[in-house]
């Protein structure tokens, strides 16, 4: 799955990350996490806060027992949700807020093996759609 977020702040939209990975995952932990929001700036985020998934043909987003809860749209998440292009995701009340504007389902997420069986074979990586650096995540911004 490849998964195309914009980040707005005060109603400014900041530049689009993509994402290609089965589950992208969202927090604090920059070791664990594909989008990383720091404390200092959103306390409300918890450090391993929720994933996107991707299910069916459909990307689903689970809020994975944060403590503010993660919402579609103002609608808080308690189930893994079907998430549409479109939809406005928030971490927590006052949290980062991200739009999602494009859900690209990849055939190659299965690798055939030689018996004829399937594997998982997911990348994780944060391919950014414009000039962004990407951020290291061992630094301590």
């Amino acid at each position: 799955m490849k998964i195309v977020f914009l980040e707005e702040r005060a109603g400014q939209p900041y530049p689009e990350r993509a994402f290609s990975a089965e589950v992208v995952k969202v927090g604090r932990d920059p070791l664990a996490c594909h989008i990383v929001f720091d404390q200092a700036e959103w306390p409300m985020v918890s450090r391993r806060h929720a994933e996107f998934r991707q299910r069916d043909g459909r990307c689903l987003l689970a809020d994975t027992g944060s403590r503010f809860g993660t919402f579609i749209d103002g609608r808080r998440v308690t189930d893994p949700t079907e998430i549409r292009v479109g939809d406005r995701v928030q971490f927590g009340p006052g949290g980062p807020l991200m739009r999602l504007t494009a859900i690209e389902q990849t055939a190659s997420a299965k690798a055939p093996q030689s018996d004829g069986s399937f594997r998982d074979r997911t990348t994780l990586r944060d391919e950014p759609v414009t000039s962004e650096t990407p951020r290291d995540p061992t630094s301590q911004e």
